[in-house]
């Protein structure tokens, strides 16, 4: 499958949506509570946070997204990978493309690197990409 990666303004986010929410609800799962699709989409329509669709280069069929945000710290930015979701495996077969795409919008952004947050599965496939694993994050949700 020929994947291409391109940035949504967030003027154009509601023509696709449709075809998003599928995904997005598997972002909300994932945040385990500290957040929901629509808070997502609020980050996405007041532009705190980027949308990025990866389609079929032949149908144009969004087959998944990754969600990116520019975060500042007290000595520099970073382009922080928050959220991620599609069909099974579409990242994983253009990895190259995505981490290309999202590379050069960091630094074209002015930022010092990139955090990719993610499942343990995805240690190899960034490891690949030159990132290191700084952080486990531990976590004790109460009811």
């Amino acid at each position: 499958m020929n994947y291409q990666i391109s940035y949504v303004p967030y003027g154009r986010i509601s023509p696709i949506l449709p075809s998003l929410l599928y995904y997005l609800n598997k972002s909300e799962f994932w945040t385990h509570g500290r957040a929901v699709v629509d808070d997502i989409l609020q980050y996405l329509y007041t532009g705190k946070m980027q949308l990025w669709a990866i389609y079929q280069a032949e149908s144009q069929k969004i087959d998944a997204y990754i969600i990116t945000e520019i975060k500042q710290y007290p000595q520099c930015k970073m382009f922080v990978w928050q959220y991620g979701a599609g069909e099974p495996g579409v990242t994983e077969q253009c990895d190259e493309l995505v981490f290309d795409t999202l590379e050069h919008a960091a630094k074209d952004s002015g930022c010092a690197g990139l955090e990719v947050f993610g499942r343990p599965g995805w240690k190899p496939i960034a490891k690949k990409h030159g990132c290191t694993v700084n952080y486990v994050i531990y976590e004790k949700h109460f009811e």
